[in-house]
């Protein structure tokens, strides 16, 4: 529990840090499944909120490309059928790609960050590592520049920086707030 506190600490030192150039502000809120790696295995839950804050630091070489950039930092709890549960903390700097339209406008990003798991073993994988990597790809729209309602797919691996390394991924659905 205390890594888990120093490591929120440090996530929040990393956005009081960035605040002088920071631009939009959201939360989201996700439903995901956490498949197990074999068939015969039930899958798990995984509910994650998260706060990200556009970064305006890169805006004018991003803007070229018709990227924006976030950091974004989140909490997660996966849970199996058991009832056993996976802590996640995890941050992780989020590239995205906006066909901007009104009153909706499609988006997709990508963005690969760092995370901390309680456990390093999960239904029937073997983590390797309590810190992983958090690769993660996601498309969908804004309403009215306020309201994100996408689909995600996250991985999890220690890139076989651990002598074991099954990896995890969560696939779902997040809703997300902008002001």
């Amino acid at each position: 529990m205390v890594k888990i506190t120093l490591l929120i600490l440090l996530l929040l030192s990393l956005f009081l840090y960035t605040i002088p150039c920071l631009a939009n502000t959201s939360f989201e809120l996700a439903y995901g499944v956490v498949p197990a790696k074999k068939s015969s295995v039930q899958q798990g839950d995984s509910w994650r909120l998260s706060y990200a804050q556009d970064l305006t630091l890169f805006d004018e070489f991003l803007q070229q490309y018709n990227l924006d950039l976030r950091l974004e930092a989140s909490m997660q709890r996966w849970q199996d059928i058991n009832n056993r549960h996976n802590h996640v903390v995890s941050i992780n700097p989020i590239f995205q790609y906006l066909w901007d339209s009104q009153p909706i406008s499609i988006f997709i990003e990508f963005g690969i960050g760092a995370a901390y798991f309680e456990n390093s073993h999960y239904l029937d994988r073997n983590l390797g590592s309590h810190w992983l990597f958090e690769d993660k790809l996601a498309i969908g729209v804004v309403l009215s520049n306020k309201h994100r309602i996408g689909l995600f797919i996250m991985h999890y691996s220690n890139a076989d920086l651990a002598s074991h390394n099954d990896g995890a991924d969560s696939i779902g659905l997040s809703y997300g707030y902008i002001w």
